[in-house]
């Protein structure tokens, strides 16, 4: 039985289901927009070039601000790790660590 404001299993997919499809439609349309264009204009291609470090920030500021001790050391091994080894390699370590000294805290 679900209790009041619980989620079912319906609209869960669904909210999968319209985030996929609106992720399509975005890139989809962008592919359009450059056909259209020809090529991106150099502010525009500024602009999607800062995407990458904003979104970044936006998830690791607050963890770094607000978050336990586990994910604020995991946050600086893997800042450090990042000039070095891949992306992928950095998301697996950081995951490991602060899965692990949460398991070994509580």
């Amino acid at each position: 039985m679900l209790s009041e404001g619980a989620w079912s299993v319906g609209s869960i997919w669904f909210i999968i289901l319209a985030a996929g499809a609106l992720t399509y439609v975005t890139r989809f349309g962008g592919h359009i927009l450059i056909q259209l264009l020809g090529t991106i204009p150099p502010r525009a291609s500024a602009a999607l070039d800062a995407v990458p470090a904003a979104v970044m920030t936006a998830i690791v500021a607050p963890v770094l601000v607000s978050g336990d001790w586990a994910e604020r050391v995991a946050i600086v091994v893997c800042t450090v790790l990042s000039f070095r080894l891949p992306l992928i390699v950095v998301v697996v370590i950081g995951t490991v660590m602060v899965a692990a000294a949460r398991a070994l805290l509580t």
